[in-house]
């Protein structure tokens, strides 16, 4: 059984707002970044420990919209979410309205295997990242110049079009054919304090079961309403989809330039369509196929 793994660091009109040399930080930073679960999954990792750790890894590097480097509410302050789930056991953990815990999908994690709940969110949610000593900082360590003048030009002009950066992900396959999936973000800029996307949402922005993983990223309200998910694993399911199939189909289901997705099923075989202007992605695979892309 081949091992394979899939990243994504949002989703969006972001060839817009492009720089040189933000695309090439970027361009360098995607390898290193998919690199991290590919190392494990060669040693044997499982792939629920690939997907926290390659989430953690995206969480860290302010280059993409999770963690460090997260997009800013309306009232500037920072209100983070995740979440993860493994095929092989069926069960998930998600947070949502993080202010202070460093790493969500860490506590996402721990949601799954340290309690009887699916979802837990607020202050609820940061008193268990205090008892379970995780890494919490002040909510402005997230905020990064980047993301304060976005938000600027937001609150100057809320009508105008953004580039929807949202979101980072995992989807992973270890050598025993099992998947999982995590997904992490901010949100979206100046999104009214207490909005909750599809990110932590299980069904909508993650899904892992016996046949595919897949984590999503874009405009989280549409993942929201079309369960997208979830529903690739139903079309594999029920309409006997490939995975290539269930994906597109999702998309192309979707109102246009919605975002994107990254799956990969139990063969380790993967997918990542995206219907927006560009979506930042890498993957890696047992059989030595690998890469990077930004836009189409």
């Amino acid at each position: 059984m081949g091992w394979a793994i899939a990243i994504h660091g949002g989703a969006g009109a972001i060839l817009q707002s492009l720089t040189d040399s933000h695309r090439a930080a970027v361009e360098q930073a995607l390898p290193e970044l998919t690199e991290v679960g590919a190392s494990m999954l060669r040693n044997g990792a499982t792939a629920l420990d690939v997907v926290e750790k390659a989430t953690i890894a995206l969480e860290e590097c302010e280059l993409f919209q999770a963690g460090r480097g997260s997009v800013l509410t309306a009232a500037g302050t920072h209100e983070l979410e995740a979440s993860i789930m493994d095929g092989q056991m069926g069960k998930a953990g998600a947070v949502c309205g993080l202010r202070t815990v460093r790493n969500p999908i860490q506590l996402a994690r721990q949601v799954l295997e340290r309690t009887d709940h699916a979802f837990v969110g607020g202050s609820g949610a940061e008193d268990l990242a205090k008892a379970w000593e995780l890494d919490r900082v002040p909510n402005e360590w997230f905020t990064t110049e980047r993301r304060l003048d976005e938000l600027r030009r937001h609150l100057s002009d809320p009508d105008a079009s953004r580039p929807h950066p949202a979101t980072v992900g995992a989807v992973a396959c270890d050598e025993k054919g099992f998947v999982a999936a995590a997904t992490s973000t901010g949100g979206t800029t100046g999104k009214l304090p207490g909005r909750i996307g599809d990110a932590p949402l299980i069904n909508a922005g993650t899904w892992a079961d016996s046949r595919v993983a897949v984590s999503c990223t874009g405009i989280g309200e549409r993942f929201i309403l079309a369960g997208a998910a979830r529903m690739v694993a139903a079309r594999m399911e029920l309409a006997g989809d490939s995975i290539e199939e269930a994906a597109k189909r999702v998309m192309a289901s979707m109102p246009p330039e919605s975002g994107g997705m990254i799956a990969v099923d139990t063969a380790g075989k993967m997918t990542l369509p995206f219907t927006s202007q560009g979506m930042y992605r890498g993957w890696a695979n047992s059989d030595g196929d690998r890469g990077i892309g930004i836009g189409p």
